[in-house]
């Protein structure tokens, strides 16, 4: 009793999708001309993953680099970005003007002076480039306008002690991420 082989089933092409019978059984392609495609095909692919993963180690290798002081302001930037698109309906909290000029993130008590409030979102409002920058904050009406917007019982919490904060290298990390995220749900939402 002798096995004989069975014929090989036909194939589809993995380039221009005709059927054909394989020579051999790992034949993926009908011809010399689709398998020098579907190299070039294939080894197009293998550079592109080679590039995002070198990309990512690159960015790895850079963010293992960066000071503490670069986190910092990578976290205030993400922070910052939050607070301008959660208060965009807004006007400037300042003088109360909705207008076309630039704005900032404005602290009611500075990162110099309060720097454990740096990330605190009660602390933190949209605030016009005019008020913030020439007039240092416009802080007199900042606060009347704050006490109208989150009450008395919390400006009086913020302007109250706090005990100082220091950042690690991983808490930044974090807020960094964490901010970027609520940032990027609530584009999403409008």
């Amino acid at each position: 009793m002798t096995l004989q082989a069975k014929p090989p089933k036909p194939k589809t092409c993995a380039v221009c999708k005709t059927k054909f019978t394989p020579q051999r059984m790992a034949a993926k392609v009908c011809s010399n001309f689709c398998a020098m495609t579907f190299a070039r095909s294939v080894t197009g692919k293998a550079k592109k993953i080679a590039a995002v993963k070198d990309k990512r180690e690159t960015k790895a290798k850079l963010d293992k680099l960066k000071s503490k002081s670069q986190w910092a302001r990578e976290a205030q930037t993400a922070f910052n970005a939050w607070i301008r698109l959660r208060d965009d309906d807004q006007p400037c909290i300042s003088c109360q003007r909705h207008h076309q000029g630039q704005y900032h993130a404005g602290h009611f008590l500075s990162t110099g002076a309060r720097p454990e409030l740096r990330f605190e979102a009660l602390n933190v409002h949209k605030q016009c480039a005019p008020c913030n920058n020439h007039l240092s904050g416009n802080i007199a009406k900042y606060r009347l306008n704050l006490i109208a917007k989150i009450g008395p019982e919390f400006v009086a919490w913020l302007e109250s002690h706090h005990e100082p904060k220091k950042y690690t290298i991983p808490q930044l990390q974090a807020i960094k991420t964490d901010y970027a995220a609520k940032t990027k749900a609530l584009k999403a939402a409008a």
